[in-house]
Order: structure tokens, then C-alpha cells, then sequence
């Protein structure tokens, strides 16, 4: 659209100047006949009136111009492009033409535009060329002119090749610094262009790359079609990366457009044009990265392109279209509202500019109806929903059957049917979306990378008819459906895994069945490396990770369901900590290792790793095959050099999940604990043990459910928000407390207690047993440590064990492997007056206390976050009283708030990136072990950040805490660790420590849980 907007454009110029200077000899000289061929070859004729009239006009004031035995060409063309536009409104087509469409017979007129062989009229343009005494390669260049010409009006395909030759050879005969030179080039890149659209050839492609740099390169500073020869070649520089997956093209391109746009001024026409252009390829970028600064500059260059546009413009409903596009990616990142309701405003916009015959209507209409539906899924508001049905069928009407786009807007179209259906309980409307499902799939490329989603979306449609009948041949159809689209290396991993994912859920419960749903699983658990490339920014990462769902419960009950309880524990840690794993890999675990083994083939690794993200992107309506098998051939080297590195001597479990020896070695000091919550499947504790006879144990959970657990967190929020309430009556509050107590006595009923009796912990002695809790999914949400009837002793956690947590067996290894390289040195971090927050009365009391028992920790006086990252680097015990903010939207932003936090926040991202080298954190602060609902198995949050920055052992909260019941409980920690401040403390028995302090604070407080157990210890 946009080549054919900036041809229009200049030709139109062309004839304003005209008839402003009254001067037709602006339209006889080569450059006019090339802006007209320009524009000729972008547009359907007879299809585009706009720039059919715009053509004609110019044919015609040549016709009268030139003198008689030359301007029948000029007249027949007119002719030609007029025709439509005297159709439409004959008042806009010169008097003298009617008489001449009236005595036209229509289906003549259509034989003689479509028959084969160059045509009367162009054979006797060249024979005129021939007898011209130019230059050869300025002939040849008119001559290519005249071919072009003749293609666009029938298609012959040996016309356009001989097209490009004669451009070719154009170029090829004048040296560099000739003045045609960059025309020559230009004009090559335009007949290339339309051989590629023609042909899908890549190597075309490469070569208007090559032409148009070099036409760039030839080009003076001061050359007025600099701009455009810029921006031309950015737009081949961005088709040629969508299609090859090379990033370093698409970084090209966008240099390349931010250079059109600097030599193009702020009143020009084309300026939108660029802007749009560059916005495109910072938008593919994003979609290849996640990268979200990205992502922004195109919306706001989207942006800027839509105002610069003119409301009579053609190309606004694109530009609109385009924005509202951009607008929802940047929603799917941010999650805001605002910009959702800007997309779907956009795109309505763009629907109503656009007539419904346009060529460009269907895109339009199934850009608004994405929008549409994301709007309905934010809000539940049916009337979006019914309106992006709507939308969705207005598409799928205006796509030819065999247009490449008809198999998305099928989708589409399924997708918001099954929805309604699910809404209304119409089984018609469910029917009609398994049928239209189907056509998607039916209709797409079995290489498409797009047919994995079509797959899965169909086997999630004939899964609801499921709920509503039993039918074999739906059950039959959705399992294939699934298994086919985690099978398609071309599609992108998220797809994959959620195919797999689905394919588990959906296998028979026979013990065919069961070893295929745990093949399933095992190959949605083996593409989990490929969603986070370190290349990305920590908040897009975690973004990725969202979209995965719940994996782990899954994984753990196919493989208990198949009686593999070790492959269970495995994939259960394999599935969870992803990044947790990440960070770990990057600086002791096989990757180090291998880069000082075998540095070549790590280079190769973290190189293939970066292209295989280049390949992944979502855009299948451009990918072409090339994509397609670049991203199979990325798939086969993948496997091809981790079988190579796993060949070397002592690699052979490079990248593979944890074996279950080197699971259960750290379950030597006590068990640890997996625990997960499925809905529609079985609901588990996987105990690790140092039992070499019984190495993994499991408990099943029959009373708990993932949607039980999700209620019980729900209401341990809300009771732990009302406590702190200030506005509530106290009666309100003791309820709250109350809540809270019976929350926990649920979870000993229901978890904690079948765990214990299993281990055989049921004693009350002071020969305290350890055990480590890793809880799965929203799970986390829940103090398994404080779990009980508190007013039955025999009947709590607290009176039988002392309880850690690990976010995963990987990183409780790490750090009882990495202890401190010193054994002194202790800073106390106390901020209770922060700008802008509430003053906490207690911090100074406590920070007096912890340097009290420990002489010689040092205590700035103003901390700010580069002073604490400096003091942190030297302090192997680090005590921090201040307030801490949990960000569930960006739970890398969660921050410990310091003296500079409104312009420099101390945050998880800040710390985990650390290489530190610590004993003990201790963090009394609100919520520092809060995470994203979704993300709660990458340990995402404070107490994670500092135990993967180093820490063996890290003190955080699961909820806001009272600073002055913090006070008491610090007292009682310290007094444990450092006996009573006549000793060094005694890191190693931290856990012990809390566990003391927590049981004191009880005995103070038993009716107000919020005040002792929100308190955790993560780590050794």
C-alpha cells in the first residue's frame, strides 16, 4: 500500500505542476513517463480508480501535447485507465472520451486487454524505440519501461524476466559515477520487486537489496529521490529478513528508514509513508524479540503516521488498520486497558474509511476483529464479542477462496464462534466452529507454521463438544488434531508446547495411553529452553513464561498416572524455574563448563540459540516457505549439536532435566517437597528423600484441587489485605485474623498433614527435622510452614519440623555448593522515612538491634541503591528494615524501597543479576516473596532475587508485615543466631533461627496470624 500511496503521490504532483506553470512539457520527458510506470506497476487496473484517474488524466495531456503519429499510445492508454472512472462518474473523464466509451462493446474491450503477445500498441512503441538514436542502455531502458507496461496489463510472466534482463543490462553499462546511474538501479529494483511478488523467489529479493543499496551509495546528499530510494530499500531490506529470519537485515532496515526519514521534511506527503515503514520493521523486530522498548517506538510511530495523514487520504484506513495492530501487541505486553480500547477504536476507524470493495477490506476487518475479541476477553462484555463475530465474518466474505490470507480469517472467524457458543450454549454455534475449524485447517499449507494453531484451536472447539456428548469420532479427531501440531517443527515453540500440553490432558487412560501422554509431555518440557533467550529483556522473558500455563501439574500427574513417580520429580523440576535455571546455567552449570571444554562448541550454541529466536515470529501471511524450512533446518541443527556436545566426556546430560540422583543428592539433610494442584487430574506431594531404598515417595492429595487452592489464596489475601485495613471496624479485622487461621488449618488438613504422617514426622521433640517445601502454581500463595489447628500444638507444622523453602532442587544445590568467600562482615540497610511513604516508627529500633547483636555491622546513614549494590558485593550478611513493593504486573520490577527509589528503584531484576557472594538476607520488608499469579514457579520476586544472587539463605514475607511486631521478631532471630549476642552468627542455622522466632511470635500473638506467619526462610 504504501509504494503504491508514494507513486500516486508523486505523479499527482507532477500534474499540479503542470497545470499551476501551464507548462505540458513537464509530462514528456523521461522521468514523467517513469512516476507513471512507477504507479502503473502498483495497482490492480480497472480496480483503483484513484489512481486509474490520476494515469489517465496524465496519458491524456501527453495525447494532446504531442504531435499526431505520436500520441496514440498516449491515447489508447487514457483509454484504458479512464474506462472504470468513466464507469464510476463520468463527469470526472474529459468530454471528448464518452463518445468513445459508448460506442465501446465491453466484452471486446476485455478480449483485447487480456490477450497474449505484447500488443499492437506496445510492438509499436518499441519499433519506435528502436529507431530512436539513444544510448543503448538508455533504450534498453525504455524498452524495459514498455514491458513493464505490457506485464501489468497481461501477466505474462517472459516479459517481466526480460524486463529485469534490459534493466540489468541498463545498469551494467555505465560506470558509477554516471548521473543515470541510480535511476537505472532504482528502476532494476522496481522490475525485481514485481518478480518477486511474482514469484516468491528469495534470491530476487537479495538482489533488489543489493540494487537498492547500491542505487543509495550512488545517490549525491543533495538528490531529491535520495528519500525514497532509502525507503525502498528498507522495505526490501525488511521482506527479505521476514523471509530469511536474518535479524542483522531487519536491524539494516531500520537504520536504513530512520535514515529516509531524516532527509524527508515534516511537510512532505511521503513522510507518513516512512514512518510507517519504519514502524513495521521495529514491529517485526518485537515480534521476533519481545524486546518492549521496541514495541513502543513503533506504536509511537504509528501514531505519528496516522496524524500526518490527511482524512481524504486513501491510505488512512491502512495506517489506522496498521496502528490498532500495533496498539494490541503492545496491550498483549502491558496488559493496559486504555490501549486495548485505542486499538479497537483504531480499527473501527479504519473499517469505516475503507469501502467495502476495497481490496484491502478483509485484512482491515480481521485486524478490528482480533482487537474486538481481545477487548471481549479483558471485559466479558458480550455485545464485543457478538461485534467481533461480526467483524470476522465481514473478513472471511471479503477473501477469495485461494487468497493466502482466507485460512487466518477461518480462524479467526472459529475462534470468536466458540466463544459465543460457550456464552450463549447454542451447540449450533459450536457446530458452525468446528466446521469453520476445519476449513482452516483444510485450506492451510501442511509446512504453514501458522496450521499448529489452527490445529489446536480446532482440537479446543471439539474438546467443548466433549463437555456436552460423548463422541468417539470428535475425541478421535481432537487428539490428532493435537498431536499434529506439536509435531510441526515449523510452528514456534509456545505453540508446540501448548499442542503437547493438550494432547496429555486428552490421552486415553489405557497404558497406550499413558506412555503417549507422557511422551507428550516430555516433548513440551524439552522446547521449555527455547521460549526465554537471555537475548531478551528479564520482563519480556517472564512475559514468554506466562503463556506457558500450568506445565508442571500436568507433567507430574501423567507421569504418576504411568507409575514413573522419579520421571515425575523430574519433569517437575524441569517444568518450573526456567529462569531460575537460566541464571544458574549461566554461571556454574554445563554452559560454563562446556565454554572452557569445548569453547567452539558453546560459541556455536549460544549462536544457534540467537538465530533460532530471529526465526521465531508469528507473521505466517508473509513467512513464505523459505521461513518455514529455515526454521526446520534450525530445528535439525539444534538436535544435531546437542547430540554433538552430549559426545563429549562429561556432557552427556547437557541441557537434559536433572536425573533423579542428582534430585535426591540434596535431599540428604531432609526431604524436599514438591506439591501440586491440578483441575480434572490428580493433585500430589513428590517427596525427594536421602533414602537410597525409597528415593521419591509420593502422597496423593484427593481433597485438593487447583480451583480449592486458588479459592483458599484468594481468601488469605483478601483477610491479610482487611487486617491492615485502618477503615474497618476491629470486629472486621479479628474476622479477617480469624479467616486466616482457618486458611491454615485447611492447608495442614488438606497438604501439609498427609506430607507429614508419610515422612512419619509426628512428634513434638526439640530434635527438629528439616524438610524443604517446593510448592507449584498458585500453591506458592500458601505458608505451608505455618499450616495447622493452632490451638492443638500436636496438629501444626511448626511443632514437628522446621520448614525451608527452595524455588527449585537446582538452586538449593547452587547455593549449598557456592558459600560465602568470607566469613565477616554485616550491613544493615534501615530506611524509614523513604519520600513519599509512609514513615515505619520501628526500623531504627530494629536496625539498633541487629548491629546490638552484631558489633561492627555497618549502618549508612542515607542508603541509596548503588550504595546498597556496592556494600552488598562485601557483606555476606545483609539485614534490610525498609518497605518492599511486590509488582504482580512486572514482577522484576518489584523493589525494596531506598532513599532514591522514585529515580533509581533497587529491584529483583537489579539484584538476581548480581554475582554476589552471601550468607544470609534478611529482609523485613512487605511482600518480598510475592509473584505473578502466573509466574509463581520462577520464584520472580525479592527473596528469590537475592538467593539467586547468592545467599544461601534468604528471610522474606509472603504479605505486609507490622513493623513493630517485626521489631520483636528480628529480636528473636538475632538473639538465636548470635546466642544471645556472645557469638558470631551462626548462618547455617538460620532456618532454626526463624523457625524459634516465628514459635515466639506465636506464643504472643496466636489470634493474629498476620503478625508471625507470614515470615519464610528460602535456601540451605
Amino acid at each position: 500500500m504504501s509504494r503504491r500511496n508514494r507513486a500516486l503521490a508523486a505523479l499527482r504532483r507532477r500534474l499540479e505542476q503542470t497545470v499551476s506553470q501551464q507548462n505540458v512539457q513537464t509530462l514528456l520527458n523521461d522521468a514523467a513517463l517513469r512516476e507513471a510506470s512507477k504507479l502503473a506497476r502498483v495497482i490492480d487496473v480497472n480496480a483503483d480508480i484513484e489512481a486509474d484517474h490520476v494515469l489517465g488524466i496524465f496519458h491524456w495531456l501527453r495525447y494532446q501535447a504531442l504531435p499526431i503519429g505520436s500520441d496514440k499510445e498516449d491515447l489508447d492508454r487514457a483509454v484504458w485507465y479512464l474506462e472504470p472512472v468513466y464507469r464510476a462518474q463520468p463527469e470526472a473523464v474529459p468530454e471528448e472520451l464518452h463518445s468513445v466509451y459508448e460506442q465501446f462493446d465491453r466484452e471486446e474491450q476485455e478480449q483485447r486487454a487480456s490477450q497474449g503477445g505484447l500488443g499492437g500498441n506496445v510492438t509499436a512503441l518499441l519499433e519506435a524505440l528502436m529507431d530512436n538514436e539513444g544510448d543503448e542502455h538508455e533504450q534498453a531502458a525504455l524498452r524495459g519501461t514498455a514491458l513493464l507496461l505490457s506485464y501489468r496489463q497481461n501477466g505474462q510472466l517472459p516479459l517481466l524476466r526480460e524486463a529485469v534482463d534490459l534493466f540489468r543490462s541498463a545498469a551494467a553499462a555505465v560506470p558509477d559515477d554516471d548521473p543515470g546511474m541510480a535511476t537505472h538501479l532504482a528502476n532494476l529494483g522496481v522490475a525485481l520487486q514485481m518478480l518477486f511478488e511474482r514469484t516468491g523467489d528469495t534470491a530476487v529479493l537479495a538482489e533488489k537489496v543489493a540494487s537498492g543499496r547500491k542505487a543509495v551509495d550512488v545517490s549525491p546528499a543533495d538528490d531529491p529521490e535520495l528519500a525514497g530510494r532509502l525507503d525502498d530499500l528498507a522495505e526490501a531490506l525488511r521482506e527479505l529478513s521476514e523471509r530469511t529470519g536474518d535479524a542483522n537485515r531487519m536491524a539494516e532496515s531500520v537504520d536504513v528508514a530512520r535514515a529516509a526519514i531524516a532527509v524527508t521534511s515534516n511537510d512532505h506527503p511521503d513522510r507518513p509513508a516512512r514512518l510507517l515503514q519504519l514502524g513495521l520493521a521495529l514491529l517485526t523486530i518485537f515480534e521476533r524479540t519481545g524486546d518492549t522498548d521496541t514495541l513502543t517506538e513503533s506504536v509511537d510511530l504509528s501514531r505519528q503516521a496516522v496524524a500526518a495523514t490527511p482524512e481524504n487520504d486513501t491510505a488512512l484506513a491502512a495506517r489506522l488498520s496498521g496502528l490498532g495492530i500495533t496498539l494490541l501487541r503492545l496491550y498483549e505486553r502491558t496488559g493496559e486497558l486504555a490501549v486495548l480500547t485505542e486499538a479497537v477504536q483504531a480499527g473501527r476507524d479504519a473499517v469505516a474509511a475503507t469501502p467495502s470493495d476495497h481490496v484491502k477490506r478483509e485484512v482491515i476487518e480481521s485486524n478490528l476483529g482480533v482487537a474486538l475479541f481481545r477487548l471481549f476477553e479483558r471485559t466479558q462484555d458480550s455485545n464485543h464479542l457478538a461485534e467481533a463475530v461480526q467483524a470476522a465474518r465481514g473478513a472471511l466474505a471479503a477473501t477469495p477462496d485461494h487468497h493466502p490470507a482466507r485460512a487466518r480469517n477461518l480462524t479467526h472467524l472459529a475462534i470468536a464462534l466458540l466463544q459465543l457458543s460457550e456464552r450463549t450454549g447454542d451447540p449450533e454455534g459450536l457446530a458452525e466452529a468446528i466446521r469453520v475449524g476445519r476449513e482452516a485447517v483444510t485450506v492451510s499449507r501442511d509446512d504453514d507454521p501458522d496450521l499448529s494453531g489452527r490445529l489446536t484451536n480446532l482440537g479446543v472447539a471439539l474438546e467443548a463438544s466433549l463437555a456436552l456428548e460423548e463422541n468417539a469420532e470428535h475425541l478421535t479427531e481432537a487428539r490428532q488434531a493435537y498431536r499434529r501440531a506439536g509435531n510441526n517443527t515449523a510452528a514456534e515453540p509456545i505453540v508446540r508446547i501448548i499442542a503437547f500440553r493438550q494432547s496429555a490432558l486428552l490421552a486415553g487412560p489405557d497404558d497406550a495411553g499413558r506412555q503417549e501422554a507422557l511422551t507428550a509431555v516430555e516433548e513440551a518440557v524439552a522446547l521449555l529452553p527455547q521460549l526465554t533467550p537471555r537475548a531478551l529483556a528479564r520482563g519480556d522473558r517472564e512475559h514468554r513464561l506466562e503463556a506457558v500455563g500450568a506445565l508442571a501439574g500436568v507433567a507430574a500427574a501423567v507421569s504418576l498416572d504411568a507409575g514413573r513417580a522419579e520421571r515425575a520429580a523430574e519433569l517437575l523440576e524441569a517444568t518450573r524455574g526456567v529462569l531460575v535455571a537460566d541464571l544458574v546455567d549461566a554461571r556454574s552449570s554445563d554452559l560454563g563448563q562446556l565454554r572452557s571444554r569445548a569453547p567452539e562448541l558453546a560459541a556455536a550454541f549460544e549462536d544457534l540459540r540467537h538465530r533460532r529466536e530471529a526465526l521465531d515470529r508469528r507473521d505466517a501471511a508473509t513467512a513464505g516457505r523459505e521461513l518455514t524450512e529455515a526454521r526446520r533446518g534450525a530445528q535439525a541443527e539444534w538436535a544435531q549439536l546437542i547430540g554433538r556436545i552430549r559426545a563429549v566426556e562429561g556432557f552427556a546430560g547437557f541441557l537434559d532435566t536433572p536425573d533423579i540422583g542428582a534430585l535426591t543428592a540434596q535431599a540428604a539433610d531432609g526431604p524436599i517437597v514438591y506439591i501440586f494442584a491440578n483441575s480434572g487430574q490428580r493433585s500430589d506431594a513428590v517427596i525427594l528423600t536421602g533414602d537410597p531404598g525409597r528415593p521419591v515417595r509420593t502422597v496423593r492429595l484427593g481433597l485438593l484441587t487447583e480451583e480449592a487452592a486458588a479459592a483458599q489464596a484468594n481468601r488469605l489475601l483478601t483477610a491479610c489485605r482487611d487486617t491492615g485495613n485502618p477503615v474497618l471496624p476491629l470486629a472486621a479485622r479479628i474476622t479477617a485474623q480469624k479467616t486466616i487461621l482457618d486458611v491454615l488449618a485447611w492447608l495442614w488438613d488438606v497438604v501439609t498433614e498427609p506430607v507429614l504422617a508419610e515422612l512419619g514426622y509426628f512428634g513434638a521433640d526439640r530434635d527438629w527435622p528439616r524438610v524443604w517445601w517446593c510448592p507449584v502454581g498458585v500453591l506458592g500463595y500458601l505458608p505451608l510452614h505455618a499450616a495447622g489447628h493452632h490451638d492443638d500444638p500436636s496438629r501444626t507444622v511448626l511443632d514437628r519440623v522446621v520448614s525451608s523453602y527452595t524455588p527449585t532442587v537446582r538452586a538449593l544445590a547452587y547455593a549449598r555448593s557456592h558459600p560465602p568467600r568470607s566469613a565477616t562482615g554485616t550491613v544493615v540497610i534501615a530506611v524509614p522515612d523513604a519520600p513519599g511513604t509512609p514513615t515505619l516508627n520501628e526500623v531504627g529500633a530494629e536496625a539498633d538491634t541487629v548491629t546490638a547483636f552484631i558489633p561492627g555491622a555497618r549502618r549508612p546513614a542515607h542508603p541509596t541503591r548503588d550504595q546498597v549494590l556496592a556494600a552488598l558485593a562485601a557483606s555476606p550478611i545483609a539485614h534490610f528494615a525498609c518497605h518492599g513493593i511486590a509488582n504482580w504486573a512486572e514482577p522484576g520490577r518489584s523493589s525494596l524501597i531506598l532513599y532514591d527509589h522514585q529515580t533509581a528503584p533497587l529491584t529483583v531484576a537489579d539484584i538476581s543479576a548480581r554475582y554476589l557472594s552471601g550468607a544470609l538476607a534478611y529482609l523485613s520488608a512487605c511482600d518480598t516473596t510475592v509473584s505473578s499469579p502466573t509466574l509463581t514457579d520462577e520464584a520472580i520476586h525479592l527473596t528469590g532475587a537475592f538467593h539467586l544472587a547468592g545467599y544461601q539463605s534468604v528471610v522474606g514475607t509472603l504479605w505486609p508485615i507490622d513493623d513493630r511486631a517485626a521489631h520483636q521478631l528480628t529480636t528473636d532471630f538475632y538473639r538465636h543466631l548470635t546466642r544471645d549476642g556472645t557469638a558470631p552468627p551462626d548462618t547455617g542455622r538460620t532456618a532454626h533461627a526463624l523457625h524459634q522466632a516465628v514459635r515466639n511470635q506465636r506464643a504472643r500473638y496466636g489470634a493474629a496470624p498476620t503478625l508471625w506467619a507470614a515470615y519464610t526462610h528460602t535456601g540451605v
